[in-house]
């Protein structure tokens, strides 16, 4: 029995579930190849922990490809929060006198 159109989808769904939601019936069986064009684009990847991809970024990406959103993907976090990082800036140069 397939998933009610109202019915949300777990934040991992599994690629059926995500080809479904995303591609008209007929389409759905072309998921495969679809998603490894998109990945090459910036597609979240499946997670390996979860074993599904992360569903708020994927609906983001669709929504962004479409330009629904002026937003950028986001960098690597640990490229974002590198907190052995040296301090630069204002604050830093306070905290050295």
């Amino acid at each position: 029995m397939g998933k009610k159109p109202d019915e949300p989808l777990p934040l991992y769904p599994t690629e059926d579930q995500i080809a479904r939601a995303v591609l008209p019936p007929d389409n759905v069986k072309s998921w495969d190849g679809i998603a490894a064009v998109l990945e090459k684009r910036g597609f979240p990847q499946i997670d390996p922990l979860f074993g599904g991809r992360y569903w708020p970024a994927v609906k983001a990406f669709l929504d962004r490809r479409h330009g629904l959103t002026d937003a950028t993907p986001a960098q690597d976090l640990e490229e974002l929060e590198n907190w052995n990082a040296p301090k630069s800036g204002p604050r830093a140069a306070r905290s050295r006198s």
